[in-house]
């Protein structure tokens, strides 16, 4: 299968999520690239998004691919009547386990020299804009 990949956020940070996905689908013998074109047909796209769309403008679906799957955060989160962002959990999507449990694939960034499997832990932060 050919698989296609869109980083909504962007590619200023690695994507955990898609880094499993697309090791997950190398394993089982597929293309994976990162999604550029329309001209270019794919069965399934991937678009993962981390943060809100105020931060992060969702970006239009693939009108090339036989399936498209969005997931992440930045598809969960809307504006609450205070203007404040609102996480609706029922909109979360979990990988499947056999994804989950994969090592991810860096080869995907090859601009980064550092890990950040540990980055679903959560963040000791606490900002307000950030769920």
């Amino acid at each position: 299968m050919d698989i296609g990949l869109i980083d909504v956020d962007g590619h200023n940070f690695p994507n955990l999520a898609l880094m499993r996905i697309s090791a997950w689908h190398k394993a089982q013998g597929d293309l994976v690239e990162w999604w550029w074109s329309d001209l270019v047909h794919y069965d399934i796209v991937y678009m993962s998004k981390i943060f809100s769309d105020a931060y992060s403008p969702d970006v239009p679906e693939p009108m090339n691919a036989d399936k498209v799957i969005k997931g992440g955060t930045g598809y969960c989160i809307s504006l609450g009547e205070d203007g404040k962002e609102v996480f609706d959990q029922s909109k979360n999507k979990s990988l499947p386990p056999e994804i989950e449990r994969m090592f991810p694939d860096y080869s995907i960034y090859p601009q980064f020299d550092f890990a950040v499997s540990m980055t679903s832990r959560g963040c000791p932060r606490g900002c307000s804009f950030c769920h």
